[in-house]
């Protein structure tokens, strides 16, 4: 039986005989129809068929009645209390026509739960398949591809005449069995003397319609056979795939399903600003059907943020997360996640087995690999925060695996979604979601095998460390800087093993003493004193004496930084003591000069010239040019303290000279920021912020926050002493922000300049909410605005 209902003629026909219809019936018919599987309210009803008329519901129920007697009673079902929703199938098939039939047209599952997010994708995907005719969605295990597909499918409906058909694959066991499956769904059964995919592809050549393959990636070669077959014989069908690895086939159109957004690691979480996240909307939305007075508040916003996080944003694993908000409160959820697999088990009685657990869920993916891919992904579940191809090939080769293999292993499990690759400055990084990197931890742990992994780790990030430290005082220095920032938590889980194993922690503190400049130079000063305090407590004295001089040293730089002056000495005195004993005259000349910075920035100009002419005679004998340039900007900066502003040009200038031939970036920052300290004294205001704007571009390419937060506050000088107080509020308030964020107090002897610059532009100013305000304004603004408005201001004097 089918019906044609044609709203401009206000007819509808049986088989194409017109069938009679009240006026208020047809309207009544209209909407419904209009609203075909969904439903419609009765005030709704009334409101459209009975407009500004003031009815009974018994009117509605009489009209009603009177279509099912035309329609079939089924045709319209009944909502109690609430509406009607119309039950058969509508398809629009020409201007003003509809076509309502009781066939269906599609076998899509209808959800039982709220469809949270992935506008954009959904979207994305509509348009894919509007332009090619096999789209396969990839993705790790729970991260959405069956219902994204689902709900992508649903909405392009009404695309396809012949409808949207689904073929489940995840229950079945036997590849064989793939036409089978296809040939239920369409009503087909084999023929004899007939292959069963001629019968499917027959019954589907003149048919347009979406058929959707969901869970392929276990069937895979009989998918992909299946596929050719039908898409080189059946030129209306479109395919939507889903799978943990492509199909493979030429012409197959590929789409990663991410993960849903979820909050960076600098995002604490408040609960407007994870309203902005899918991940913490479908935690909210799956634990209030647990627990429906659950709430998200300032509280517990952390801990959301923090289980989406760690969760990589994987709904089937957030999910299994929410179900535990059950019996426990969210922080408890949140602590649990470092025992995830025995936290998350909660899943559906009715779902796949392998969705019911997280361990299930990553043991369907593992046990679909070969040996050699097994064994690979274990071993590289070693690193943290990512890893190269070069690092995967020094730690994880050999014992089975060779060296020569391992790309084409991690493009193999690339392809099947269980590492992600990613372009990271023109050198491939690849990375493990932090659940299967857990996953694969224990495995590597079960088979006695971490403890040899870590050691090889270390290895290759101590290697690194120790080569990026050579290189960090060259013209390379920012290359180096980002590679290690890239490395930071290989870095740190490196430290950490050492920490762990006694007979390792000589070497860890060679790590540890490599890091030093870039810890000094990124800001990490609470995080390198603190591993160069574990180590250098952990290995005795008289052990390692050299490398322990150097850990001393570098752990007073960074201490020095932080203000804690009286410590950052008695580290450099320790370092002096046993540089001197074991004759070691670069790391005297080192400490000589860190110690003079300290020395004069308490006024003991006179020690600290002693200390500066030795370290000057050592790095002369030594021709450590870069080591003469250090002591003469700390010369140049005792000049300027006693106002001999024209000596200290000469030693800043000298200084930058050779810095210039050698190309230390973070060095011609320090000079440049020096000269023009001097400049702006002697009131060469142009030259002054040519140099200074020099040093500020530079650290900030450097991501040195600490030589950035110095620019400024020299830049607000400047400006205060040009007459333009706003501007200087708005720089001193960067540089605060600056400094509070890598915890580097302003040092004490800069304190009383400091503050008389901040009261005179004040006094200039005779405004003080407008000096807050500017100031307030600036701790907000990008150091890149900064930068870009000094160009500007450059460019403009030289025009």
């Amino acid at each position: 039986m089918s019906f044609e209902l044609q709203p401009d003629e206000r007819r509808l026909l049986d088989a194409g005989v017109p069938v009679a219809v009240g006026p208020r019936a047809f309207d009544l018919l209209l909407v419904l129809v209009e609203r075909a599987g969904h439903l419609v309210t009765k005030d709704e009803l009334l409101d459209r068929v009975w407009p500004k008329v003031i009815v009974e519901e018994a009117a509605l129920q009489m009209q009603i009645s009177s279509l099912r007697k035309i329609l079939g009673r089924d045709a319209i079902v009944t909502v109690t209390a609430r509406g009607y929703r119309f039950a058969l199938e509508a398809t629009c098939v020409g201007v003003g026509e509809v076509l309502a039939s009781t066939a269906p047209t599609h076998n899509l599952p209808q959800p039982l739960s709220s469809f949270v997010g992935r506008e954009q994708q959904v979207q994305e995907l509509k348009g894919l398949l509007r332009g090619t005719r096999l789209l396969t969605l990839m993705g790790s295990g729970g991260c959405g591809k069956t219902r994204l597909a689902m709900h992508t499918a649903a909405g392009l409906a009404g695309e396809y005449p012949d409808g949207v058909w689904v073929v489940e694959l995840a229950a079945l066991a036997d590849p064989q069995l793939v036409p089978d499956a296809v040939a239920r769904v369409f009503g087909q059964k084999e023929q004899p003397s007939t292959p069963l995919i001629r019968t499917i592809v027959d019954h589907l050549a003149s048919r347009n319609l979406l058929l959707v393959l969901d869970n392929a990636e276990h069937v895979l070669e009989a998918c992909a056979q299946l596929s050719y077959a039908l898409l080189s014989a059946c030129p209306a069908l479109r395919m939507l795939v889903t799978s943990r690895e492509r199909l493979g086939l030429v012409g197959e159109l590929t789409y990663r399903v991410p993960s849903l957004s979820m909050p960076d690691r600098e995002e604490q979480g408040t609960p407007e600003r994870l309203a902005h996240y899918e991940s913490a909307r479908l935690f909210i939305e799956r634990a209030q059907l647990q627990q429906p007075r659950f709430v998200v508040t300032p509280e517990n916003a952390p801990s959301l943020a923090s289980i989406c996080r760690r969760l990589d944003g994987i709904p089937l694993a957030i999910e299994l997360a929410a179900a535990r908000v059950r019996l426990m409160p969210i922080e408890e959820v949140s602590r649990r996640l470092d025992q995830r697999f025995d936290l998350l088990t909660g899943g559906s009685r009715t779902a796949l087995p392998r969705h019911r657990t997280l361990r299930s869920l990553i043991d369907w993916s593992y046990d679909l690999l070969n040996g050699a891919e097994q064994e690979l992904l274990c071993r590289v579940s070693i690193f943290s925060g990512g890893w190269t191809l070069e690092a995967a090939q020094r730690v994880s080769a050999g014992d089975g695996i060779d060296e020569k293999d391992v790309l084409d292993l991690l493009t193999s499990l690339a392809d099947k979604s269980l590492v992600n690759a990613r372009d990271a400055g023109g050198e491939t990084r690849y990375e493990l979601l932090e659940t299967v990197r857990h996953y694969a931890r224990d495995r590597l742990w079960n088979r006695g095998d971490e403890a040899r992994l870590s050691h090889r780790h270390f290895d290759c990030m101590l290697a690194l460390a120790e080569k990026a430290e050579s290189r960090l005082k060259s013209g390379d220095q920012q290359v180096w800087l980002e590679r290690l920032e890239t490395e930071h938590e290989n870095l740190r889980a490196a430290l950490a093993w050492s920490c762990a194993n006694d007979g390792s922690t000589a070497d860890g503190l060679r790590l540890a003493s490599s890091l030093g400049w870039f810890w000094s130079t990124r800001g990490h000063y609470s995080e390198g004193r603190r591993w160069l305090s574990i180590l250098i407590a952990a290995v005795p004295g008289g052990q390692e004496d050299s490398v322990r001089a150097y850990a001393l040293r570098g752990a007073a730089s960074l201490t020095s930084n932080q203000g804690d002056y009286a410590e950052a000495n008695r580290l450099n005195e320790e370092a002096l003591a046993i540089f001197r004993r074991v004759g070691d005259r670069k790391g005297i000349s080192q400490v000589l000069n860190n110690m003079a910075t300290d020395a004069s920035d308490h006024g003991n100009y006179a020690a600290a010239r002693l200390m500066l002419d030795e370290s000057m005679t050592i790095r002369t004998e030594l021709d450590d040019q870069h080591g003469v340039s250090l002591v003469l900007s700390n010369l140049g900066i005792i000049a300027l303290d006693l106002e001999n502003f024209e000596e200290a040009r000469s030693l800043f200038e000298r200084g930058l000279a050779i810095q210039r031939t050698l190309g230390n970036p973070r060095t011609i920052v320090t000079l440049t920021a020096n000269l023009g300290c001097v400049l702006r004294e002697l009131e060469d205001y142009p030259s002054a912020e040519a140099m200074l704007g020099e040093a500020l571009a530079i650290s900030g390419e450097l991501a040195d926050r600490l030589q950035t937060a110095s620019c400024l506050e020299e830049l607000a000088a400047l400006a205060a002493a040009m007459a333009q107080p706003m501007r200087a509020a708005g720089l001193w308030g960067r540089a605060q922000w600056l400094r509070e964020e890598i915890g580097s107090p302003l040092p004490d002897r800069s304190k009383p300049l400091y503050n008389r610059q901040v009261a005179a532009a004040r006094r200039a100013l005779a405004d003080d909410a407008a000096f807050d305000a500017a100031w307030k304004e600036g701790r907000g603004k990008p150091v890149e605005q900064v930068t870009r408005a000094l160009r500007e201001r450059r460019a403009a004097h030289e025009g």
